[in-house]
């Protein structure tokens, strides 16, 4: 396992840009939310969980090219989940907040919201973040958000870039190609320090930006 980044002296002080965008993202739509992620393990592997999302890792698959869509520039390169620091430049943090917002948001080609699978999923996920949390693991972890298009899983410790493809996969039964197919658009973690968006669309795009829970 990679070391995980530095972390910041006063995760307090974070430009003006990352405390606008975290709460833009906290607002639910109506209805229509710490590298590549790799995609989900098998089931017999470890779930990998670490204070902070790692530098890199390895692209997975491509999801078929039915679900490419364009989307704004990407704060760094595809291939690279971040972590976008609160040190980063502020055209970097609005760049990450633009993604992540691009990220949830349905499109005509997507799938339209299978409400019986996100019912017995997030009871699912409750129970498989309890477990894998290295940390407290808050109150009620898992909430449908934005219009049942995003999966938000709050954690004590150990949110990183492959921990939401790894609780569904390895601890809840599902997949993010099922995910996807039931029309949830992004799967993401959140600590007391990271927040992790993992998108369904494609396995390999997974961003991570510095969200101190407050």
């Amino acid at each position: 396992m990679e070391p995980a980044p530095a972390r910041p002296r006063a995760l307090h002080a974070a430009p003006a840009f990352l405390a606008l965008g975290l709460a833009v993202l906290a607002c639910d739509d109506p209805p229509a939310p710490a590298p590549g992620a790799s995609t989900a393990a098998p089931a017999s592997a470890p779930l990998e969980a670490t204070a902070a999302p790692t530098a890199s890792a390895a692209a997975a698959p491509a999801a078929p090219e039915a679900r490419k869509r364009e989307m704004p520039p990407r704060p760094v390169p595809l291939g690279s989940s971040g972590p976008i620091q609160p040190s980063a430049p502020p055209e970097q943090q609005m760049m990450a907040i633009q993604y992540t917002l691009a990220m949830v948001s349905p499109q005509p080609t997507d799938p339209l919201v299978d409400k019986a699978y996100v019912d017995a999923i997030v009871p699912k996920l409750a129970v498989a973040v309890r477990t894998a949390d290295k940390g407290k693991t808050p109150p009620n972890p898992v909430k449908a958000t934005k219009g049942n298009r995003k999966i938000e899983i709050d954690m004590g410790k150990g949110c990183n870039e492959r921990t939401p493809s790894n609780l569904l996969a390895q601890r809840a039964g599902s997949s993010l190609r099922e995910a996807y197919d039931a029309g949830v658009l992004v799967v993401s973690c959140h600590d007391s320090l990271w927040e992790c968006h993992q998108s369904t669309r494609d396995p390999s795009d997974v961003l991570c930006h510095a969200a101190p829970r407050r």
